[in-house]
């Protein structure tokens, strides 16, 4: 279908009713084809009961049974529910009740079960809104089809999350064996008891090959590797370069872009009375791209760049690139932001202007005068986690600015937050950091961390300080995420932070851009057109003084109504790059480890009754040495401790202790490591011809 169910629900509401014609309107649907799906989706669900036909129009039916929201899996098979409300609880999806959703599926499910103290809701699935894969990578199975009948070729998902085989269609011709790794394309989902089909799209090769890895990741976490034909060649079409009316004419300035990938900040800093004029300027990519045009449509689909490896997933086409790039000796429209800093790093004021610059070239490190204003800007707490001459304090300076003055404007938009740490996973580093002698405070599940404390831990700790407690400790910290109003930035200690700096790379920096676009141009700079006093919506002289709508009343309801749209669909997919740049490091980390033969250092960073995990520390991976595995004694296991005891030897496995252990298995594509212990060979032999203690028990 050209169209999804959830895209169909977002059209309707239950306060007003809309023809079907509108609803071709907005799915731009001008086929027959097309147009009988809309009215065969729509009979289905006024069928089901959610939505109702009166005169010939149709509107959605409030139920407060039915939630909305996204199915997360896990491997062991239990599923979820992440309710599109970013307060709302997740529910539980009790067994046998996922009606052929698959993991990523955006889902209707009915509350059976409210929650209660220590259970979360329960409920099940009413209907599939929007399938999260047209496409994986699996491996092929030979079925047995029986005496007399063509063989049966099966997809096994690697990504067992899933857990669907899929039945390939169209084999007639295919020389393919079995065992290979294969990407498919879905042509029909699981229904009833029929098994989901599929198509071979391409033969990526055998198990464990690195390009295999990076194919599965891209397409576990639907992460596109090519543009489509229509949006290259709208990116070819676009005009050379944007025409400089209304724009502050910047180019005399000296600007220098800032390290990164991308060409697409630039410094420029002048001495002014008592401090310095620090022009923070990013290039201009929305005086290009028309909202709802097939470049923004794929940009939005993106979401963001990514890279997996040596191989950059962009957000858009080099063409565009090539147009929007802050080059050397080369003009562009872009966003200035001039900040008035006095000698310590105080901003006195700002203003921001759409501009035209012209950058002298590239800063490979921060050198003077730069380098000065950068370590003022850290003494006042700009980047709380950066080392003072980290060229990102410029970046966190200018998203935090940005932020505040849309909070001062009364402006919804895709603000970026943090929640601070919390959780088992806080309570479980303090207790390891204590047992290896770091000066934490107790372990406890209320505490609360702070952003000082953390970079305490992180930046100021002395050589030679377990790689596995900082990798632990950066754990902990939560994935950003967007929200539509301003919320606290634990990483950037900042209540107001907007996505602003890399519009290259991020779509909601895009849509900052627009949002400032439509106040230069249309905003409402006094409470009615009869005030004789105004303000300068540009500047930071106008915060505090504003109390009435910015927007005109129909630009800003319609932002308003699309916002939460957007920043839901964002944090999805900000969430989703994360995780595969980390599935994808953990499988180059779990391959390298492979190759180990000799016996590893390792860390206890947590005991279980069944065992204790160790972080080897190069590479950095942590596995699990199965109690079953002590062959030299009967260990029990102590809570309170917690530690593995030995009941003849009294020896003690507990975190914060280092042991030697080798690799006994890997399973590669769940990324879980077994390990072993060794016995050290220098530690004497004890009586009675026992075995040497595997770690000797710390001194009271």
């Amino acid at each position: 279908m050209q169209f999804s169910v959830h895209d169909l629900l977002g059209l309707l509401s239950p306060e007003r009713s809309v023809a079907p014609k509108v609803l071709q309107q907005k799915l731009s649907l001008d086929d027959s084809a097309a147009l009988a799906q809309l009215q065969l989706v729509l009979d289905a669900l006024e069928k089901v009961g959610l939505i109702e036909k009166m005169q010939g129009r149709y509107r959605l039916v409030v139920d407060e049974e039915i939630v909305g929201g996204r199915l997360r899996c896990s491997s062991k098979g239990f599923c979820f529910v992440t309710p599109e409300q970013p307060e709302a609880e997740e529910i539980f999806v009790v067994e046998g009740s996922l009606k052929n959703a698959w993991n990523g599926d955006r889902v209707l499910v009915r509350l059976l079960k409210k929650a209660s103290r220590r259970r979360k809701p329960e409920g099940e699935v009413v209907l599939v809104t929007e399938r999260a894969h047209t496409a994986l990578v699996g491996r092929l199975a030979e079925a047995d089809a029986g005496e007399d009948k063509p063989k049966i070729l099966q997809v096994a998902p690697l990504d067992d999350r899933l857990g669907s085989v899929l039945e390939l269609v169209d084999t007639e011709n295919l020389d393919v064996a079995a065992e290979l790794i294969v990407e498919v394309e879905i042509t029909r989902y699981p229904l009833g008891r029929r098994p989901a089909k599929c198509r071979l799209l391409r033969v990526l090769g055998h198990a464990n090959d690195p390009l295999v890895d990076l194919d599965l990741v891209a397409s576990r976490y639907q992460l596109p590797l090519e543009f489509p034909r229509t949006v290259l060649d709208a990116a070819a079409q676009l005009a050379e370069s944007a025409a400089p009316e209304g724009r502050e004419d910047l180019r005399a300035l000296e600007v220098w872009v800032l390290p990164g990938e991308l060409p697409q900040m630039a410094l420029s800093l002048v001495p002014a009375e008592g401090g310095w004029e620090l022009g923070l300027h990013v290039s201009d990519v929305a005086v290009l791209v028309e909202a709802g045009s097939a470049l923004d449509a794929e940009a939005y689909r993106r979401g963001l760049a990514a890279r997996l490896r040596d191989r950059s997933l962009g957000l858009w086409p080099d063409a565009l690139l090539e147009r929007c790039a802050l080059l050397p000796d080369t003009s562009r429209s872009a966003w200035s932001v001039l900040v008035n800093l006095d000698t310590t790093g105080q901003v006195r004021a700002f203003r921001w202007t759409p501009s035209l610059v012209r950058a002298r070239g590239r800063l490979e490190s921060l050198g003077e005068p730069y380098a000065a204003v950068a370590a003022a800007l850290a003494a006042q707490g700009t980047g709380p986690l950066l080392g003072a001459a980290d060229p990102r304090i410029f970046i966190e300076l200018l998203e935090s600015l940005i932020g505040q003055h849309l909070a001062h404007l009364h402006l919804g938009a895709p603000f970026l937050c943090e929640p601070g740490p919390q959780g088992g996973e806080v309570v479980d580093w303090l207790r390891l950091a204590r047992a290896c002698g770091l000066e934490v405070p107790e372990a406890d599940a209320a505490v609360e961390l702070t952003v000082r404390q953390y970079r305490t831990w992180l930046l100021e700790q002395p050589a030679g300080t377990n790689r596995a407690l900082r990798e632990l400790l950066l754990a902990t910290l939560p994935v950003e995420q967007f929200a539509a109003a301003p919320q606290h930035h634990f990483g950037r200690d900042s209540m107001a932070v907007a996505p602003f700096s890399c519009p290259l790379e991020h779509y909601g920096d895009l849509l900052v851009q627009r949002l400032l676009q439509q106040v230069h141009t249309d905003g409402r700079d006094r409470k009615t057109p009869r005030s004789k006093v105004s303000v300068d919506l540009h500047s930071s002289n106008c915060h505090g003084l504003i109390d009435w709508p910015v927007l005109k009343p129909k630009v800003q309801k319609d932002w308003e109504e699309a916002l939460p749209g957007l920043v839901s669909h964002l944090s999805a997919r900000l969430q989703q790059v994360h995780q595969a740049q980390a599935d994808l490091e953990g499988f180059e980390r779990i391959g390298r480890l492979g190759t180990q033969a000799e016996p590893l250092r390792g860390l206890i960073t947590g005991v279980q009754s069944y065992g204790f995990f160790v972080a080897v520390e190069e590479p950095f991976v942590e596995g699990l040495v199965h109690v079953s595995g002590l062959k030299d004694d009967w260990y029990t296991f102590q809570a309170r401790e917690p530690a593995l005891i030995g009941r003849r030897s009294r020896r003690r496995f507990q975190i914060g202790d280092t042991v030697t252990v080798k690799v006994k298995g890997i399973d590669y594509y769940r990324q879980q490591v077994d390990l072993t212990v060794v016995r050290d060979e220098s530690e004497p032999p004890t009586e009675e011809g026992a075995e040497a203690p595997l770690l000797a028990a710390p001194e009271a």
